[in-house]
């Protein structure tokens, strides 16, 4: 995958955006959906919604767990 600036007047293909797409997201696949155009809004969204489920929670955040013998 590639994510490359869009130069052309293209709409963005994410839900029911109905933005101008400022990046392009190059796949590694054949066709005529071989990328997908999207805003700069809904980049951002989607890197939230990703990053929320990717990148681990720091240690001092994480509960501590309770011993069996009650300590």
């Amino acid at each position: 995958m590639k994510l490359e600036k869009n130069t052309r007047k293209i709409k963005c293909e994410m839900g029911a955006c109905k933005n101008n797409a400022d990046y392009t997201i190059g796949l590694k696949r054949v066709g005529l959906k071989n990328s997908i155009h999207v805003c700069e809004a809904c980049l951002k969204e989607l890197y939230e919604l990703t990053g929320a489920l990717i990148i681990p929670k720091s240690v001092e955040t994480a509960k501590e767990k309770r011993r069996k013998n009650g300590n």
